[in-house]
């Protein structure tokens, strides 16, 4: 290790093997799952303009002015890597017209893409992370945030993912949040002695951002601060009534937090983040929330808009889940023959999207097996010179007591698809 000529970058990561397996399993899940919800996918790119940034999150955001990995390309432009989902996800929609299509509504979008933050690396939090974001355009209605939030609940189901508490809460209007803003920027500003230099700054410029503080000292000053709840229209008051009654009739539990609020500018109305105790200080797997007027901040149209980002590296490493993937031993025992490579081809073209393992011709049976089962096979292809010579399989059991069982050549694609092998 120490002969490396260099070392990969603090904040980010190799994903090994094991890990990969786990991704895959995630994103066939979420794909399996998106389709019954009508949500179209869409790929946002790496690099956008910092200008973006600046408008839908907001220039004094801490992501903006501390987290960004942005500079000045080539033709003198300042582009960043891409620090969160949303705002792409609407520039994209928004550029490219995809709100309408031919007067067919084309408003749900999902996109899995790596997010870069310069941010402390620790457990769960990563300088370079892999983000499952959903968003849904053009519906004012509490009926889409609970499609929403059953979506994700769909999913922890899927990937048995039962530590999970919602939380969630209301954060009004923008004229609503303007005058608790105020107010709370005052009661923060008359405990001022309490609070460290950078909070100070964060009062003075977002106040709301102390609320959901891990600080314990900010914590008890926060437990006296004014409640957003009695600052709420009676529109948004009303709403989050008809999301927690749908939630209760859905059995779908969760808690009300009113000191939620969420880190990022243009949320409105309903936030929300799915939680777990799992992961220490990083506990938030899944967030989002209402965010009405971001359009409008980054384009010229108004869009009612409402969605989520998970965390995928959070979640994997949640998952206790084997790969539901079939893995196939393939013993040759004629190490020399002609026809073997040309068997090994065949039988690849007949297992899709099974994981086929080759063994060493060099070792005996025996050992062979052990090999399969060490690599956790479900079963073990055996082909020796009556194989060969007849074009047939014989079928070797690995997780059970059944007898070998030969096939021919041309039904194995029929056999892996009639066979439960977990």
């Amino acid at each position: 290790m120490s002969d490396l000529i260099s070392k990969k970058i603090r904040g980010f990561r190799d994903i090994l093997p094991d890990e990969c397996e786990k991704f895959l399993f995630l994103e066939k899940c979420i794909h399996m799952i998106v389709p019954s919800f009508n949500i179209d996918q869409i790929k946002i790119p790496v690099l956008e303009s910092e200008n973006l940034f600046k408008r839908s999150i907001g220039e004094q955001s801490d992501i903006v002015t501390k987290e960004m990995y942005a500079f000045t390309d080539r033709n003198d432009e300042i582009v960043c890597m891409t620090p969160e989902g949303t705002a792409s996800c609407v520039r994209l929609a928004l550029e490219n017209n995809l709100i309408y299509d031919r007067g067919i509504k084309k408003n749900r979008f999902y996109y899995i893409a790596p997010m870069f933050r310069h941010e402390r690396p620790q457990k769960g939090r990563y300088r370079q992370f892999q983000q499952f974001g959903v968003e849904f355009f053009g519906e004012n209605s509490f009926l889409e945030d609970i499609d929403l939030l059953m979506l994700c609940q769909k999913l922890f189901k899927i990937i048995k993912l039962n530590d999970v508490v919602l939380s969630l809460n209301t954060i009004g209007s923008s004229n609503d949040r303007k005058k608790y803003s105020q107010d709370l920027r005052d009661y923060y500003m008359k405990n001022s002695k309490e609070l460290t230099d950078q909070q100070k700054i964060t009062a003075s410029i977002n106040p709301m951002r102390l609320l959901d503080s891990k600080d314990s000292k900010l914590q008890d000053i926060n437990a006296s601060a004014p409640n957003i709840s009695d600052y709420l229209n009676q529109d948004s008051l009303e709403n989050f009534d008809k999301i927690q009654n749908a939630l209760t009739n859905l059995n779908i539990p969760y808690v009300h937090d009113q000191r939620l609020v969420r880190g990022l500018d243009y949320y409105n109305d309903l936030v929300f983040e799915w939680k777990t105790d799992k992961l220490g200080t990083q506990d938030a797997i899944c967030a989002g929330g209402r965010y009405d007027g971001l359009s409008k901040a980054i384009g010229d149209k108004n869009i009612p808009s409402v969605g989520f980002a998970m965390g995928m590296d959070r979640i994997i490493q949640l998952l206790d889940t084997e790969s539901d993937q079939l893995i196939i031993g393939l013993s040759l025992i004629l190490a020399n023959n002609d026809r073997q490579y040309e068997l090994i081809s065949q039988i690849r073209d007949n297992i899709e999207y099974s994981r086929l393992i080759v063994m060493p011709c060099e070792k005996s049976l025996t050992k062979q097996i052990k090999q399969a089962v060490k690599n956790k096979c479900h079963f073990l292809i055996i082909v020796g010179e009556d194989e060969i010579s007849n074009n047939t399989l014989t079928i070797k059991y690995l997780n059970n007591d059944r007898n070998d069982e030969p096939i021919h050549l041309d039904n194995l694609k029929n056999f892996i698809k009639g066979k439960e092998y977990k």
